[in-house]
């Protein structure tokens, strides 16, 4: 990317969540990869998520082994990263909540059953998502750990279509 945008100086404290929305986001974008949102505050990327459709063997945790389904069909969240600048002002909450409530959608419009992710090795970051009711599930038979939720008959209280200052990155 060249020139001023609204998250050209955008920074986050992990360098390859950095690195994904400076160099390689645009181009997922435009090859059909993946969307991604960015939360936009008086001009400035605050925040940004990037979703796309994913799925989770139901044998990795017990509360999925009833599903008829090989897999059952997840909208993914690969990247949520804030700014290191707005950090603790809820700008992760509201883009998860996006996403819970964007997973809900599309599941009115495709199979889409769990909302999921795999997160970095962060303590903190794992806490996050536990406080959020995802569940946890330890890595095996070479996948990663994950978290997901459950999105069936779920809509969240006061969840908008867009968070508060969001738009799609083009």
């Amino acid at each position: 990317m060249s020139g001023h945008h609204p998250g050209s100086n955008f920074e986050c404290k992990n360098p390859e969540f950095n690195e994904y929305y400076h160099l390689t986001c645009y181009s997922d974008i435009r090859e059909g990869m993946n969307r991604t949102w960015a939360c936009i505050e008086n001009g400035t990327v605050v925040g940004y998520i990037s979703v796309a459709m994913g799925h989770m063997r139901p044998g990795r945790d017990p509360a999925l082994r009833g599903m008829g389904y090989g897999n059952v069909p997840a909208l993914l969240v690969g990247y949520l990263a804030t700014d290191k600048r707005h950090v603790r002002q809820g700008v992760a909450s509201d883009l998860l909540l996006w996403a819970v409530h964007e997973a809900t959608r599309a599941s009115k419009r495709v199979g889409c059953r769990i909302l999921m992710l795999n997160p970095i090795d962060d303590p903190d970051v794992k806490r996050f998502y536990r406080r959020r009711g995802f569940r946890y599930v330890p890595a095996s038979d070479g996948e990663e750990d994950a978290f997901y939720i459950d999105i069936q008959g779920r809509i969240p209280a006061g969840a908008n279509a867009e968070p508060d200052g969001a738009a799609a990155s083009p």
